[in-house]
């Protein structure tokens, strides 16, 4: 088994933290952690083809990372010892499912939604309300969930340099919405993010057909060329994010379509 795109995450996401931490190089980590900067350098190079589910999260711990990420990451490293690594899919609670580590690192975003204003756009009335309505956690966890929900958009959107998002909502998930208290904020909310100079919010009519209608999706960019592109999508049976270059340009082509039948938000 060859190092495939998971490896290749989770090396990115392990020297993007210890940057983040102020540990500009592996061996001002490793010494630090009383370890060498050949284990670290092992982890961060992204050609391991093992790597251990608690070294990693013991790494992410130290450099400060949020629990959401650790989490997600180890379940990555097992998911690389059982399955394919260019797949991951994540069985996780719901609450977790529109958590993604990989956002913050991305320098653009598209996104299709059909059913539910997109997860990074949402007010945090809104983010209740569709937690509520689905019934399955208690008060405490929609709370929590919610907390999460803001530092992801924050991690995503306030950055120094954010990345360029392309958001097509279907007319259905604001009419959905409609005459509910929290419908004008939600659609404020809207209107002020398509205001900003890396966001454009686009809204696909109700009726006939289009490409995307098998689900949300999403799809991200990094620096460094399609080979770093993922898609991501959401099912019955939990996250499911695909790295093969022949998916991703599929993809890319039904989100072209389905742009062109939508009209920007106004």
């Amino acid at each position: 088994m060859s190092a495939g795109f998971l490896q290749r995450d989770l090396a990115d996401l392990l020297t993007s933290w210890r940057i983040r931490a102020g540990y500009t190089s592996r061996e001002a980590a490793a010494l630090e952690f009383g370890t060498t900067k050949d284990i670290i350098g092992s982890y961060e190079s992204g050609k391991l083809v093992y790597m251990e589910p608690m070294m990693v999260g013991w790494l992410l711990r130290k450099y400060g990372a949020p629990e959401y990420v650790i989490a997600e990451a180890e379940a990555k490293a097992k998911q690389i010892r059982q399955g394919s690594s260019n797949t991951w899919r994540d069985s996780g609670p719901r609450w977790f499912e529109r958590l993604r580590q990989l956002e913050p690192l991305a320098t653009s975003i598209d996104i299709f939604e059909d059913s539910y204003v997109t997860g990074l756009l949402q007010t945090r009335a809104y983010g209740r309300a569709s937690m509520e309505a689905e019934g399955a956690l208690t008060v405490k966890q929609i709370e929590e969930s919610l907390d999460l929900r803001e530092s992801r958009r924050g991690s995503v959107l306030n950055q120094s340099n954010p990345a360029k998002l392309r958001v097509i909502q279907s007319q259905y998930s604001l009419d959905v919405m409609r005459g509910m208290d929290l419908y004008e904020d939600q659609l404020s909310r809207l209107r002020e993010d398509n205001e900003r100079p890396n966001i454009e919010v686009y809204i696909l009519p109700t009726q006939g057909f289009h490409r995307s209608m098998s689900g949300s999706y999403q799809l991200l960019s990094f620096a460094g060329g399609e080979e770093r592109e993922v898609a991501y999508h959401e099912g019955p049976l939990g996250a499911h994010y695909e790295a093969a270059k022949k998916e991703i340009g599929r993809l890319r082509d039904v989100f072209s379509d389905t742009l062109t039948m939508a009209e920007r938000l106004r």
